[in-house]
């Protein structure tokens, strides 16, 4: 045998040694990354009733199931986080979209698996149009405890660019979450870095509901810290006698998915 032949038909580094057979993988999970097709679900979404009010968008990113109090909505954002809102009423007669969940969507993937999406949207859709009509309050004094919780809740889920800086009190119906951001790294001098994300909760008594914005307050690279205010990144209604876990649920998910 000429060497030649020797070294093609010789296991010289063993990776023959075990003749290892594949077996088919029918998880669509392991497949290829496919691109979410979210009209595909709002189309699946739309026709599905709930309470026997068929669905209507009044935009393209958003599925409403009827205009009186208890009805619900979903809205979808661009980093594909589901918001899901139910319609009341607050003290001067003014509708309220009031959220009662958020969910985030895998970022990985999920391509192909629309229908299942739909379908657990749905459910919770239809679990919370069940529920009780929450109602406003004008009398609520348990804004610094929910702040609190809030604080707690997101120091043990944001995402790990965030630093807890501390609550700011305004006064009894405005409270300042603040978070301090790592890394803000080098920029071009026309940018800005961010040197705070901030979260408002504030409580409205003649309205009798709780607002929740989520803001960067950024300034000039190279320049002065400047400390302005950015635009809001999140901008909730709550009513005082939602649960507060689902509340802080809510802003969890926005500071962890950031």
């Amino acid at each position: 045998m000429r060497f030649k032949n020797y070294i093609e038909n010789t296991d010289i580094f063993g990776f023959d040694k075990d003749n290892y057979r594949e077996e088919p993988d029918d998880n669509m999970l392991s497949k290829p990354i496919n691109k979410f097709d979210i009209e595909l679900m709002m189309e699946l979404l739309s026709n599905k009733s709930i309470n026997e009010v068929f669905a209507y968008c009044p935009f393209v990113n958003e599925i409403r199931w009827g205009n009186q109090p208890g009805s619900v909505k979903l809205e979808i954002d661009t980093g594909l986080t589901f918001h899901i809102k139910k319609l009341v009423t607050d003290l001067q007669g003014n509708p309220r979209w009031i959220t009662k969940r958020m969910l985030q969507l895998n970022r990985q993937g999920y391509g192909g698996l629309e229908d299942a999406v739909s379908q657990e949207i749905y459910e919770h859709l239809k679990n919370y149009s069940e529920g009780i009509i929450e109602a406003p309050k004008n009398d609520y004094d348990g804004l610094e405890s929910l702040v609190q919780h809030l604080f707690n809740k997101t120091k043990r889920t944001c995402k790990e660019i965030f630093l807890p800086e501390g609550i700011k009190k305004l006064n009894d119906d405005a409270f300042i979450i603040k978070y301090g951001v790592r890394g803000q790294g080098v920029q071009a001098p026309d940018q800005r870095r961010v040197e705070q994300n901030q979260t408002l909760i504030a409580y409205d008594r003649e309205q009798g509901v709780i607002r929740i914005t989520n803001y960067n307050v950024t300034s000039s690279v190279g320049g002065r810290h400047d400390w302005s205010l950015g635009e809001n990144d999140l901008d909730l209604y709550f009513m005082p006698t939602q649960d507060r876990e689902e509340i802080s649920e809510c802003l969890a998910v926005h500071l962890k998915y950031y």
